[in-house]
């Protein structure tokens, strides 16, 4: 008999030298809590990580150079992981048995919980950006840009956004945000500068990695347009 994750061995009640058993549960416990180890994915295509690895490591480092993105699969263990990605491509992480699957990018690490479902991040990954504009905009203008260099997802209504503005609009002024062109939501600021956020639909918004992040100044040539300045705004997101 052993233990249903790490298959660490259990002490039998009627063996000998119990504390044999014992010391080298407590080894093996302490090596999945804190070894290290490499696992070369230079072939390329799908890398297996070998059980020892997978259930005696809590850490993970992906070397090599195999030109391209590489999958590295970890067999059918439930528990957390750390995957640091030194290789020069990017690494999709799965597990046996289950559907879910994340990317680890090239010089990025992720803690990840491997499950009968997959793999999932096991903490929330910030990542917020945001624009700055000076300037008084003009009607249509786009007043900032961003191209996401991570899969990211927005929460609805944008939860979580801040803003501010030195010299607030004469009427309610209003910044659309756009993916690729198409406008995913809005951010409208009144004459006192208090500020509001919303998505289309009042739902969360996934923005892939390479998209472009747009934001644009309300296309009415109203007076409003004419005194607003000093727009600063951070959309707060999280890493998928």
């Amino acid at each position: 008999m052993s233990t249903p994750n790490l298959a660490i061995a259990h002490i039998q009640a009627s063996q000998d030298q119990k504390e044999v058993t014992a010391n080298a549960a407590f080894d093996a416990l302490d090596l999945a809590m804190t070894d290290s180890g490499l696992l070369d994915v230079s072939a390329g295509g799908i890398i297996p990580v070998p059980s020892a690895q997978a259930l005696g490591l809590v850490r993970l480092v992906l070397t090599g150079a195999p030109g391209a993105g590489v999958t590295v699969a970890f067999p059918s263990v439930k528990r957390l992981v750390l995957v640091r990605n030194e290789a020069d491509g990017v690494a999709v992480i799965t597990r046996a048995g289950g559907a879910d699957e994340t990317t680890v990018e090239p010089g990025d690490q992720r803690i990840l919980y491997l499950s009968e479902d997959g793999v999932q991040p096991a903490a929330r990954e910030i990542y917020d950006f945001g624009v700055v504009s000076m300037a008084t905009p003009g009607p249509g203008d786009v007043i900032g840009k961003v191209v996401m260099p991570r899969d990211v997802r927005m929460p609805a209504d944008l939860a979580g956004a801040v803003g501010h503005v030195d010299e607030p609009p004469d009427a309610a002024w209003s910044v659309d945000v756009t993916v690729d062109g198409l406008v995913v939501g809005a951010i409208t600021v009144s004459t006192t500068g208090m500020f509001t956020f919303a998505t289309a639909g009042s739902v969360a918004v996934a923005i892939g990695k390479g998209s472009v992040v747009r934001f644009v100044a309300s296309s009415f040539a109203a007076p409003a347009e004419a005194s607003v300045a000093g727009l600063a705004v951070t959309l707060r997101g999280a890493v998928i």
